[in-house]
């Protein structure tokens, strides 16, 4: 855990300025969401990208690796007038974790040329959903649970894993300790986009829940949805297993918001629990460091392959 920076203080010192001329500004740390509240809103928009409000509230997704800096932001009301703010990114530390494989799955280490055409293969198909679609949100927050009872994730969000001198692999994605065999469901309607059994992350289903979001479950014993499947909310995706680079059985569970890799339990909690341009200044110092101090939100330069 790490204690209250100078850079966190000083964005603090930042928003009560902010606050007193009337600007709409929030601050998100890496691997975040920000959240513009206090106006019904229909239409967002950060990156360039215009998207659906979703429950009249404007979400802004932050890539774990994004540069600190400011990024325009801008919500459209549902008379259709626009209001611009600033989104603030805060960087975040990350563990570093150092991981020795079994015997069992040296040849993920060592990787021989069929299987490496394998991997190539399957990074080039998801790379071509990832960014998902921008049809209406098929969603609300939080999110379903994927599993009927969800053990405490292991805090490996963002973390560095080293295999050995030559072998990393960036960590996008939350462990979560569910036995083998019990169901994995879908965290909200959408279409599954790709089902297959995948080199690194073992059975996946990737499904697309509209409005650039899109949810990723690795590792899984079986598949029980093709590509082009629409599910619904609490819908059987498959079961829980320990396929691919997994050196037990439990359940991966990624999600992707815009392209951004984002930390899945954000959604899965109240999404009260979000930096919001509404905050007080008092209210999003709270939350920036509770955000530093890495506790799960409460209730109300390989990217990761599993």
């Amino acid at each position: 855990m790490r204690t209250r920076s100078v850079v966190s203080a000083a964005i603090a010192a930042s928003l009560m300025a902010s606050s007193a001329i009337g600007a709409n500004v929030v601050t998100v740390q890496q691997g975040g969401v920000g959240r513009w509240t206090g106006m019904a809103a229909k239409d967002c928009a950060i990156y360039g990208k215009r998207y659906a409000a979703v429950d009249a509230a404007c979400y802004y997704p932050v890539d774990i690796r994004a540069k600190p800096g400011a990024h325009a932001i801008a919500l459209w009301d549902q008379d259709g007038k626009k209001h611009d703010g600033t989104l603030r990114v805060e960087k975040s530390d990350f563990p570093d974790v150092q991981m020795t494989l079994p015997d069992t799955l040296d040849r993920f280490l060592h990787i021989s040329n069929d299987d490496l055409a394998r991997a190539k293969g399957d990074r080039a198909a998801v790379a071509k959903i990832l960014g998902g679609t921008l049809d209406a949100p098929s969603f609300s927050l939080p999110l379903a649970a994927p599993t009927a009872s969800l053990p405490k994730s292991e805090d490996d969000f963002g973390s560095l894993r080293t295999f050995d001198a030559e072998h990393r692999s960036l960590h996008s994605g939350r462990d979560y300790p569910v036995p083998e065999g019990n169901t994995v469901k879908a965290v909200a309607d959408g279409k599954v986009v790709l089902a297959a059994d995948q080199f690194f992350s073992g059975n996946s289903v990737f499904v697309d829940h509209g409005d650039g979001l899109v949810s990723m479950n690795f590792h899984l014993a079986s598949i029980a949805v093709k590509e082009g499947d629409v599910v619904k909310r609490g819908q059987p995706l498959g079961k829980i297993g320990a396929t691919g680079r997994a050196t037990g059985p439990h359940l991966h569970l990624g999600l992707r918001w815009l392209g951004k890799r984002i930390d899945p339990a954000l959604l899965l909690a109240s999404p009260n629990a979000l930096p919001s341009v509404a905050d007080t200044p008092a209210q999003a110092q709270r939350k920036i460091d509770k955000a530093q101090s890495r506790e799960p939100p409460e209730k109300d330069d390989v990217d990761d392959e599993g």
